[in-house]
Order: structure tokens, then C-alpha cells, then sequence
């Protein structure tokens, strides 16, 4: 069964997307997404910059990885000789393209029309390097956008910082330029962290900070978008799974890009991640992406509109597991304790119902009910 979703005119065959980045650097990797079934592949940044790949460029640890890489190493004309090598498939391909002036942008815009983009996204900003002081310097947004916009005849999406994505005043430059789309979020802007016996960071320089740990704030913005502008939103940050995926959907989101996953667990993520969530789709008797598609924004509430209400923990069941502990310590008010017989108590008088000892128990024993 299809799950075909609509983006900027173009029908893309599922609403799983390969974000810009060094997975889609060259034709063979572009290649290898469209192989495994990904709807449309964001190229990697395509500048007039082009410049020598610096080593080591990806740091991580755990789930948290770490990129030093701006924008491609290929120059313009290596790209149109890729792009002569790719066969398409039922995939679409879109050009990120980055440059320092309208005119930059509108001659990158121009050149990828003619390579064959089906759309552009167009890269306005980074956690490191010249992107991101190119983004606090501008003062009108609307004429750099406007420059891709006006240059082509393929629609234009844009790819957004945290900060930008919080900006109405923001989308609002970008809806008037004629943008059709927005994705969400860029990297945001990190440190492996210092290694305290040398004294020395754990990477020469700033890195985008992307993977699993960021997709809480991922999941906020595509949110939040919804309040601030009409244009449809693509996810990313944090797209590690197919639940991922169902989530920032139920968000409002038209579709989603991965990345990180890719470099953690190889090409083969993508048409996994496909196929798990087309299988969650059919065993809940979902038949288009419609059906799900903004589900959960009336469950969220602004802080002011909440009903402060008096709740106390409670445990489901008896639980004697004097080893775990994790409720006892999570409780600032010590209102969880263990009785003479080693069992939990929650002593109902003390519990403010913060839900702390809820959300931390490894065994899902406690719940929060009305005091």
C-alpha cells in the first residue's frame, strides 16, 4: 500500500526524505537513497565555495554526533557530471545550494534548474563557519529568498535554524518571497565536549550537533511552525526511527528528512524505516498519511491555558524491588519511601504530584491520580 504525500506540487511516493548531507554527496551515494526506496534526496550543500574536505570531520559518541562539514567539496561542474550518472527512478531529487548574495543564489538556483532539480532547498544558515554569520547579518531575508524564488520555474523550500524556526516575523519575509516550503531543524551548534586531563577540546572546531538527543527540540519546532506559519513543514533532527516519523506526522509535518541514521547505521535505514512505517500503517488501519497527519497538536496546550489540577502518585501494583530505588531518589519532597515490609509507599500528603517518580520507573508500577 502507497502512503503518498504532497509537497510543493510534487507527489512523493512515501514522506520519508534523505536530508543534505555527506550521505548525498556525490551520485553513488545519491543513488544509494533512491536504491532504498527514499521519495526525494536532498543533495549535499552546493556552493561556489567549494573546498578541500578537512580530517576528521564526524565526531560522535553514542547517539550524538558531531559534523564539521559546510557545504560540498565539488565544484559546480562536478555536480552536473553527477547528475548525468543518477538514474531517478520515482524519486526526486532536490539541490540544496547555499551562496553569499541574491545574485549568488540565483545563479546556483538557475544552474540546478538546468542540471535537473526537481526542487531547491536552499541552506541559509549553519552552526559553524561563514552560514552562520551570514544568517545574523542579514537584515532582509525576503531579497535572498526572493532571488531563488524569482530565478526559477521549481519550487523553493528552506531550511531553518532553531532561532529561525521561532522567528513569525521570520516566515512571515519567507512567505511573502514565495517560499513553498520549510524544513526544520538545521544542526544546532555543538562540542564533543573537553578532555579534562589535556586540557583540550574534543574537536578542532565547532560542530553541527545532530542525532537522537536533539529530536525532543525537533519535535517543539515542527510544533510550534504551525502557529507561526501556513507554508508545509519538513522534519528533521532526531529522525532515528519509523515511531520518529509517525511522530513529527501526527505534528502537522508533510514529510521528514533522515540523516544522522544514515552515518549510524548505513543506507539500509532508510527502506527499513520505510517499511516499519508503512507496516505501523496498516496494522492501525491507516489508508493515507491524511488520516494521521496533525493528530496530536489539539492534545497540546499553551502553558497558560493548563488547569493546574491535584495530583498524587500512586503505584499500579505492589512493587518490592528495593534495589531500584530510582523513585525514592527522583522524590525532592521524600514523599516515596520504603515501608517495614519493603514495599513503596507514597505518603499522599507530601507528593505535589510533579509526576517525576511516573516518568523515571523502569517498570511502569506508578501513575499519577486525582488526590
Amino acid at each position: 500500500m502507497a502512503y503518498e504525500t504532497e509537497l510543493m506540487g510534487l507527489t512523493l511516493k512515501n514522506p520519508i526524505m534523505t536530508a543534505s548531507g555527506p550521505w548525498a554527496g556525490n551520485a553513488a551515494g545519491i543513488q544509494r537513497c533512491i536504491d532504498e526506496g527514499a521519495a526525494a534526496v536532498i543533495t549535499e550543500t552546493i556552493s561556489l565555495e567549494a573546498r578541500e574536505r578537512i580530517s576528521p570531520r564526524l565526531f560522535a559518541e553514542e547517539n550524538k554526533l558531531f559534523n564539521t562539514m559546510l557545504y560540498s567539496y565539488m565544484h559546480l561542474e562536478e555536480w552536473e557530471d553527477e547528475f548525468r550518472k543518477i538514474d531517478r527512478k520515482d524519486a526526486k531529487i532536490i539541490c540544496s545550494i547555499w551562496g553569499a548574495t541574491p545574485s549568488e543564489i540565483a545563479y546556483l538556483a538557475r544552474k540546478v534548474e538546468h542540471m535537473g532539480a526537481d526542487a531547491i532547498e536552499l541552506s541559509i544558515s549553519a552552526p559553524i563557519g561563514s552560514r552562520n554569520r551570514f544568517l545574523s547579518q542579514v537584515s532582509d531575508i525576503y531579497e535572498y529568498a526572493l532571488a531563488c524564488v524569482g530565478a526559477v520555474n521549481i519550487p523553493v523550500m528552506v531550511k531553518l535554524s532553531y532561532e529561525a524556526s521561532c522567528s513569525p516575523w521570520f516566515l512571515r519575509e519567507l512567505e511573502q518571497a514565495g517560499v513553498q516550503a520549510v524544513s526544520a531543524i538545521d544542526a544546532l551548534k555543538g562540542l564533543a565536549g573537553v578532555d579534562i586531563e589535556t586540557g583540550k577540546t574534543r574537536m578542532p572546531t565547532y560542530g553541527g550537533y545532530t542525532g537522537s538527543h536533539i529530536h525532543p527540540v525537533s519535535l517543539a519546532t515542527t510544533a510550534t511552525l504551525h502557529q507561526h506559519t501556513r507554508l508545509p513543514v519538513v522534519s528533521s533532527g532526531g529522525v532515528m526511527s519509523h515511531e520518529a516519523v509517525l511522530e513529527f506526522m501526527m505534528l502537522g509535518a508533510t514529510a521528514v528528512q533522515l540523516a544522522s541514521a544514515i552515518l549510524f547505521s548505513g543506507y539500509e535505514v532508510i527502506s527499513d524505516t520505510i517499511d516499519s512505517f508503512e507496516r505501523w500503517m496498516q496494522e492501525h488501519y491507516f489508508t493515507d498519511i491524511a488520516t494521521i497527519r496533525g493528530n496530536a497538536l489539539p492534545s497540546l496546550h499553551a502553558y497558560e491555558d493548563i488547569v493546574p489540577g491535584d495530583l498524587c502518585a500512586a503505584p499500579m501494583e505492589k512493587c518490592q524491588r528495593i534495589d531500584c530505588k530510582i523513585c525514592v531518589q527522583s522524590c525532592l519532597p521524600h514523599a516515596v519511601y520504603y515501608d517495614d515490609t519493603g514495599s513503596i509507599v507514597i505518603d499522599e500528603l507530601l507528593c505535589d504530584g510533579c509526576g517525576l517518580c511516573v516518568a523515571r520507573c523502569p517498570y511502569r508500577l506508578l501513575t499519577l491520580e486525582w488526590n
